[in-house]
């Protein structure tokens, strides 16, 4: 049985709502097909836990959002991709990157991350796209990730997020949590989030004792007392929506130029998916028909 569960809710007496995810099968799959190292798995684990969480924000079935790390460390990009529903996919440029370790003896993502920018990407369908981009304050995702709303949303926001790789290099635990405190929300409530989240033990360490996620949230507000609902719940699954008729849509639109050089090779052509590693092989009676039906477009 998949163990993979987001659950949304709110407080019943504050307005602050969470989100609260278990992703290790997810993570688990993203570090799995990319073959990543220990300590780049736990870097893209953690954004993809990331967009899983904030995807989950998105309104409808078609709104997506976009992840994009930049940093000057040895991983140097992960791209992540989620919806409204759960499904992610994820692409890090480097994923074999040696294991680095910090002064904690954990594995050490912001030496991975290196300093950089986060780029979100927003896309609702009804216009473009909408951007935004933020320095990295840390390089460990969480604290990036709760600038960002700071910055550019000015939503008060607290996230954790974890990834535990064990010693063959499989991830063991991974998921996360994002906290927001809504206008008007009393002062009482916010120095109680603070001094909570400050002494909580780690995501993954909560999820090892127990995989449900709601058992982090009691964590979070049953000491204090605080009632809360859950509104919705979801199954996070690592998905890749790529196709052999979307490969033949993006070759369909190279400019002639691109498709003289390619005929005047006279060879086969494969394409991979960044997303799933899956290959697309075009051989040159299949690259003539897509020219052919693209002269008839």
């Amino acid at each position: 049985m998949k163990q993979d569960r987001l659950i949304h809710g709110q407080l019943a007496d504050y307005p602050v709502r969470f989100f609260c995810v278990n992703s290790t099968e997810t993570v688990e799959e993203f570090r799995r097909i990319h073959q990543a190292s220990p300590t780049a798995a736990a870097a893209g684990g953690r954004l993809v836990t990331a967009a899983i969480l904030m995807g989950a924000m998105m309104k409808n079935e078609s709104d997506r959002l976009t992840l994009i790390i930049k940093g000057e460390g040895p991983v140097s990009q992960i791209v992540v991709t989620a919806g409204n529903n759960g499904q992610v996919k994820g692409d890090i440029l480097n994923p074999d990157i040696e294991v680095l370790i910090n002064a904690a003896g954990k594995l050490d993502v912001a030496a991975a991350v290196g300093a950089g920018t986060l780029t979100i990407i927003k896309d609702t369908g009804y216009s473009e796209p909408h951007n935004s981009t933020v320095r990295l304050v840390s390089g460990e995702i969480a604290e990036d990730i709760a600038y960002y709303y700071a910055l550019s949303e000015q939503i008060p926001t607290v996230c954790a997020l974890g990834v535990f790789v064990d010693e063959e290099g499989v991830v063991r635990h991974a998921g996360g949590y994002i906290l927001q405190v809504m206008p008007n929300c009393p002062e009482e409530m916010v120095v109680y989030l603070e001094q909570k989240t400050a002494k909580m033990s780690a995501i993954t360490t909560l999820l090892k004792e127990n995989s449900n996620p709601q058992s982090v949230i009691a964590a979070l507000f049953d000491e204090g007392g605080f009632a809360y609902e859950i509104n919705r719940t979801l199954q996070p699954q690592y998905v890749c929506d790529c196709s052999r008729e979307r490969v033949e849509s993006m070759l369909s639109a190279l400019d002639t130029k691109e498709w003289s050089e390619i005929m005047q090779e006279q060879t086969n052509v494969e394409v991979k998916c960044h997303f799933c590693n899956q290959t697309y092989l075009f051989d040159v009676k299949s690259i003539q028909k897509i020219i052919e039906n693209r002269q008839k477009g």
